[in-house]
Formats: C-alpha cells, sequence, structure tokens
C-alpha cells in the first residue's frame, strides 16, 4: 500500500489532488474501480474527494472507526485518514470498506492519506 503524511507544505485537498493524479493518470488506475473512506467527521476531505475525484456520495465512506483515525499513541500528533480501495471485481467475495464483509479479496487499499491536523495532548484533551 502507497500512501503519505502531509505536514506543512500542503494539506488535504493537495494531497488529496496529488494521490489522485499519480493514482489515475501517472498509473493510469480507472477510477471507476476505486472507492474512498474518510473520516466520519471529516467533512472537508469527504468534500474535497467530490470535488477532485467527481465522486458521488455512495464513492465515499464515512468510517467511524480508528481504521480511519491515525495517532501515536494515547498523546502525540494524530488525525484523520482517507483511504482508497480498489474493486477486483464481484468475482471475488467481499465488501465495502465498514461493511460486515469488508474482509474478503475484492475491495484492497492501495493508498492512505494522513492529516495530521491534532495533537492529542492527555486522553480528553485534543487540540
Amino acid at each position: 500500500m502507497l500512501g503519505n503524511f502531509s505536514f506543512g507544505d500542503y494539506f488535504k485537498e493537495r494531497a488529496i489532488e496529488l494521490a489522485w493524479n499519480l493514482i489515475t493518470k501517472d498509473f493510469g488506475i480507472d477510477k471507476n474501480k476505486l472507492y474512498v473512506t474518510v473520516f466520519h467527521e471529516d467533512e472537508e476531505a469527504f468534500n474535497f474527494w467530490k470535488k477532485i475525484a467527481g465522486f458521488s456520495d455512495d464513492k465515499i465512506i464515512r468510517i467511524a472507526t480508528s481504521d480511519n483515525f491515525w495517532s501515536m499513541g494515547e498523546t502525540g500528533p494524530c488525525g484523520p485518514c482517507s483511504e482508497i480501495f480498489y474493486d477486483h471485481g464481484d468475482h471475488l467475495k467481499g465488501g465495502l470498506p465498514g461493511s460486515n464483509n469488508e474482509d474478503g479479496d475484492r475491495y484492497i487499499e492501495i493508498w492512505n492519506l494522513v492529516f495530521m491536523q491534532f495533537e492529542q495532548v492527555t486522553k480528553d484533551k485534543r487540540i
């Protein structure tokens, strides 16, 4: 799986744009075979995917678990993630990310974007 962290030179919109262009233009992967996930509270990433990829809402899956929120541990830098999945076709078993049968081989994560926008100061305090 490929991926990147963005630390300051650019952030969500540019990170999504760079990943999308590399995958669809440079690598030539068919955008119709792709789905993305976003952390369920990350409206900004959701809207950037609609704008940049032209995805409809059903191609952008909101995930409410730690699968889409990265942290170093109990304290430290943290932030929401957005993942890109490739659909290998219905001849393989498995459901979309976040579904009950997500562990099959049909949808495979090929990219992970981590947006380091918060600092977990204590267990109960994030800035």
